[in-house]
């Protein structure tokens, strides 16, 4: 008797199985591989006056776009939590956008125009120099930043989007920096 309990229980539980086997949903297809990374053109191989676009239209676009609203949003959170690190976290935001908004006018009134022509040599050395010791300034204040940040850590999580932003925008500086001095200023100097 027990045996044919046992084997009758076997089946019960052989047949439980095949129906939660055939109820149980489908197991979530595969994740889509991984968009493909963006793929920036080598700016030593093309024209000048195209960098000086990229440069205008991506990297100084988005520095008068993101900067004031990061000062912004820096002063709300010094308000909000009392701190006196994110006040002097917005008042750094605020010295390096004015000095970035002068540096990027003079380059977009005077020294880009010359650079989309293709002039090169002895005229272009000072406003070039005057540009690279701009951005000497502007890595200045991005370490400052970056100190005030404790290397874009945030204190508290009302602070993780701000320090993501800001870690961007260094690394976007620095980008943008590069392209300027070791590329774009550095061929027209004829330096390389």
């Amino acid at each position: 008797m027990q045996r044919i309990l046992r084997r009758v229980a076997r089946g019960v539980l052989s047949r439980l199985n095949d129906y939660r086997a055939q109820r149980a949903p489908a197991p979530p297809p595969p994740a889509p591989p991984p968009p493909a990374p963006e793929k920036k053109p080598n700016w030593e191989l093309r024209p000048p006056a195209e960098l000086v676009d990229y440069i205008e239209q991506h990297h100084h676009a988005g520095l008068r776009r993101d900067l004031p609203r990061l000062v912004d949003t820096a002063r709300r959170l010094a308000r909000e939590h009392a701190s006196t690190a994110a006040a002097g976290l917005s008042d750094a935001l605020a010295e390096l956008f004015a000095e970035l908004d002068g540096h990027m006018h003079k380059e977009e009134t005077m020294l880009f125009p010359l650079l989309r022509t293709g002039t090169r040599g002895g005229e272009l050395d000072m406003p070039i120099r005057m540009m690279e010791r701009d951005h000497d300034g502007h890595v200045d204040h991005l370490d400052r930043i970056r100190e005030l940040t404790g290397d874009f850590e945030p204190p508290d999580p009302a602070w993780a989007s701000l320090y993501a932003e800001l870690a961007a925008l260094d690394a976007g500086l620095h980008e943008h920096i590069y392209l300027e001095d070791g590329i774009l200023f550095a061929r027209a100097t004829m330096s390389r």
